[in-house]
């Protein structure tokens, strides 16, 4: 391929970055917080209620996407299967059956694994997704790896409010995702490197999207939609009447703290292009990312590209 001197790509690079900054913070390995030190930070967060009827619940309105970020400024609660931190919502007053998509982030090698518990009018536990019916989803576009899952929820008396939370247990799971070089020969179409794919460790914080639209149709109160799990290892759970405690898996931890999550790991991408000599696609990656929101791209990757020049 064709390759532009590297001083003309330096300098289109720069003009570019000092064109239409954005005022968002980038979103790079330094905003991570280890795994160990976020458990540490839980261990040591104060309940913010005594009870699941004094979560603070926030509404809910059909066709929604909220992004959800757990961490330590998000509330705590000591729920009966472990400490977490945890987003709360009134489902919307409508008997329609809604379909929700919650998807978690993997980034830096961590992903926040969640558990769905569903309340009833009365603030009793009725039903549960809990985190090993959440699927690995493997990057697609510009969708990055994920954790997802898919169900059924007909608000009601038996289902009016919704818990997006981990556990202990979940917390002990990890989740083998595709690797970035292993996504760039795939989408270029080139074989793929060898070597294992990384582990993502179970975490206590992360970065959560949760999604609801209305459906013509339903089943019962709740109705997973679960897909094929791929490599994953994480802990299992049950979806009884109530919440109870997930058995254990493998080792764990790992935990994010971004203000908010990118939808694909851009930086671990572009590092993959300029592996492979590809400046272009590099540049372009560059471009898309900060095109997405996240700012500095394109002054990291000229850094980049001038650490590597002779």
């Amino acid at each position: 391929m064709p390759q532009r001197p590297l001083a003309v790509l330096l300098s289109g690079l720069a003009l570019t970055s000092l064109a239409g900054c954005a005022s968002l913070v980038p979103h790079d390995d330094a905003s991570v917080t280890p795994a160990k030190q976020s458990q540490q930070a839980l261990d040591r967060a104060t309940d913010c209620c005594d009870s699941l009827a004094a979560l603070p619940y926030q509404s809910l309105a059909v066709g929604e996407s909220q992004s959800l970020t757990l961490n330590k400024k998000a509330p705590m609660h000591r729920f009966e299967d472990g400490a977490s931190y945890f987003q709360a919502f009134e489902l919307p007053p409508t008997r329609e059956p809604l379909t929700f998509k919650l998807t978690s982030t993997i980034a830096n090698d961590q992903v926040f694994a969640p558990t769905v518990l569903v309340l009833d009018e009365d603030f009793q536990p009725t039903q549960r997704v809990a985190s090993d019916k959440f699927d690995y989803l493997s990057p697609n576009g510009f969708a990055g790896a994920r954790l997802g899952a898919s169900f059924d929820i007909t608000p009601g008396p038996d289902a009016a409010y919704l818990v997006v939370y981990s556990n202990d247990a979940a917390r002990q799971g990890t989740t083998q995702y595709e690797s970035a070089e292993k996504v760039y020969a795939r989408v270029r179409g080139l074989a793929l490197p060898p070597g294992p794919d990384p582990i993502a460790e179970h975490t206590a914080t992360g970065n959560v999207t949760l999604e609801s639209e209305s459906r013509e149709s339903g089943g019962g109160l709740l109705t997973p939609i679960l897909g094929t799990r791929s490599h994953t290892n994480s802990a299992t759970a049950d979806t009884g009447t109530a919440p109870s405690r997930d058995k254990q898996a493998s080792p764990s931890s790992g935990d994010s703290d971004n203000a908010s999550a990118p939808d694909f790991d851009y930086r671990r991408m572009i590092d993959a292009a300029l592996k492979a000599d590809d400046i272009e696609l590099a540049m372009q990656l560059a471009e898309r990312a900060e095109r997405e929101g996240h700012s500095g791209t394109r002054a990291w990757l000229a850094e980049r590209l001038r650490s590597t020049s002779p």
